[in-house]
């Protein structure tokens, strides 16, 4: 039997390690792991820090080689760009004009501000359509035994599998037949349906784990099966139901090519929107870089908001030891 100054780790060795069984072996292990950790985050985050410091460099420093870690010049350039775009093509050029005295003229015509609220049209229905959806059916899986449960649920799993390109064509032939080309409803059926069956298997964890006790307590009270799903568990799944729906809500913020495909330059989303900055030999990419900062800050500072939601809300379903 193992004394209290024992490493309980040793039992699981036969043989002592250097690596594992020494100080120096120690401070190799660490060494390592700080180095294996630094590179992964350096190879995450060097993209957005360029995309960054792109944002703040001017049309000559962009093109200099070799290129600069840092900018020489300071310039907002870009981000005055974007903002004239916006102004200009969205018509207020005028407005801006009589009331602050600026002229905007840009060579771009792109308004960002219309691509926001098309991706948060789009992507709050898709969320919502999958947590309606997702959230009712995982109930109705964990909470009841019916024939084929299982194969359902192997399906709704392999379908997440599937890539979007998959059934493109498909769904060309089925948007076109019901008349929804170029609009954004065909957007929030496609991605609610793309996102419910992560939604199933997220909220059924949670419901698998739910007190049956909870549930008995509201039946004694007379509650229907509804209404014990409704007024009970519903409120008490919200962390679940808000990670479920951050899921759905990013996914179809960020999807591009059925975006792309089923609609034109009047109705973009946010990334095919950000794709027409992208001009062939002439794409100045303080432009994008500004304009991609700009759009994504919305997004950030909700998801800084309802962080802790999310997380409480993944871990909702885990087995509690």
């Amino acid at each position: 039997m193992a004394t209290q100054d024992t490493d309980p780790k040793a039992e699981f060795r036969k043989n002592e390690s250097w690596l594992f069984d020494t100080t120096a072996g120690s401070y190799v292990r660490k060494t390592a792991v700080g180095l294996l950790t630094l590179v992964v985050f350096a190879f995450i985050l060097f993209p957005l820090y360029w995309m960054i410091v792109t944002a703040f460099k001017t049309t000559a420093e962009i093109q200099q080689i070799p290129p600069t870690i840092f900018p020489n010049d300071f310039s907002l350039e870009g981000f005055r760009l974007v903002i004239e775009s916006s102004i200009q093509s969205g018509g207020y050029a005028a407005l801006f004009n009589s009331l602050f005295g600026w002229q905007a003229s840009s060579a771009i015509d792109i308004d960002i501000l219309s691509l926001v609220l098309n991706s948060l049209k789009v992507a709050i229905g898709a969320g919502l359509i999958a947590l309606v959806l997702g959230t009712m059916a995982s109930y109705v899986l964990s909470r009841r035994e019916f024939a084929g449960k299982n194969a359902l649920m192997s399906i709704l799993l392999a379908s997440l599998m599937f890539p979007g390109t998959a059934i493109m064509v498909p769904e060309w032939e089925l948007v076109s037949a019901l008349g929804l080309f170029n609009t954004h409803l065909v957007l929030i059926f496609i991605y609610g349906a793309m996102t419910a069956p992560f939604v199933v298997w997220l909220m059924k964890g949670f419901f698998d784990d739910f007190p049956d006790s909870i549930i008995e307590a509201s039946r004694i009270d007379q509650c229907s099966s509804f209404e014990t799903f409704w007024y009970v568990i519903v409120p008490m799944a919200r962390n679940s139901l808000i990670a479920s729906f951050i899921f759905a809500f990013l996914l179809a913020w960020n999807e591009l090519v059925f975006a792309l495909t089923l609609l034109d330059n009047s109705r973009y989303t946010v990334p095919p929107g950000l794709l027409t900055f992208v001009q062939g030999f002439n794409t100045q990419w303080n432009v994008v870089a500004a304009a991609s900062i700009i759009i994504s800050l919305p997004v950030l500072l909700g998801l800084a908001y309802i962080q802790r939601y999310f997380v409480q809300g993944l871990t909702g379903g885990a087995i509690k030891g």
